[in-house]
């Protein structure tokens, strides 16, 4: 098991190196953007929600998100890197509904069943603890409230290579996860579950 403070730096330090190019163009940084893009466009969010993104990056998604219902409701962003949250503030700041903050997933300083919906696009990976992540995601969702895990899983031979190619290069990276283990940890927390499938990547569902 990796020392938590060291995978935590780790991440860090990858993420706030990160930041200050993130919003540049680039094959990897166009990914992600059009990932956020997907994931949000898929979403059925109504006026006056509460929506979160965990793992927001610069705060694309979270504004996104927001636009689809002109900026009524509360549209939340947390990323464990200060400077891409500080990224997101420059970016996005001058909206008063929209609010970005500095946490780890495990422990988000936000109130219980409080989001309408939560997304995370593409950091599911790197969570050391992917348990006790889904765990905190149950606590801040409503009764009847969605999550939506949008990352790479490991349902093929070539994803599980992958997989271990990644962590020959990527020290932050734990592991990709198989829709059937995806499946176990949800029901573990309490939420049911079912997916979504676009292109390369899955959708991973969990209703409260």
């Amino acid at each position: 098991m990796k020392n938590e403070e060291k995978h935590i730096r780790q991440n860090k330090q990858r993420w706030d190196k990160w930041a200050p190019s993130y919003d540049d163009k680039g094959w990897i940084n166009n990914r992600l953007r059009n990932d956020q893009t997907k994931i949000v466009s898929l979403l059925d969010i109504k006026e006056n929600l509460n929506f979160l993104d965990i793992g927001c990056g610069t705060g694309l998604a979270v504004e996104l998100a927001a636009k689809k219902v002109n900026f009524k409701g509360q549209f939340y962003g947390i990323d464990l890197s200060e400077k891409m949250i500080e990224r997101a503030k420059i970016n996005f700041g001058d909206k008063n509904n929209l609010h970005f903050i500095q946490a780890n997933v495990e422990s988000i300083p936000l109130d219980d069943n409080f989001f309408d919906i939560i997304i995370c696009t593409n950091s599911f990976h790197h969570y050391l603890h992917p348990d006790k992540s889904l765990k905190e995601m149950h606590r801040l969702l409503k009764k009847g409230g969605t999550v939506y895990i949008f990352d790479s899983t490991a349902d093929n031979l070539i994803m599980k290579i992958g997989d271990k190619i990644i962590k020959l290069f990527e020290p932050a990276h734990v592991k990709l996860y198989s829709t059937k283990e995806f499946m176990q940890m949800f029901e573990n927390v309490g939420l049911k579950y079912s997916k979504i499938s676009p292109k390369l990547n899955e959708i991973h569902v969990g209703e409260k």
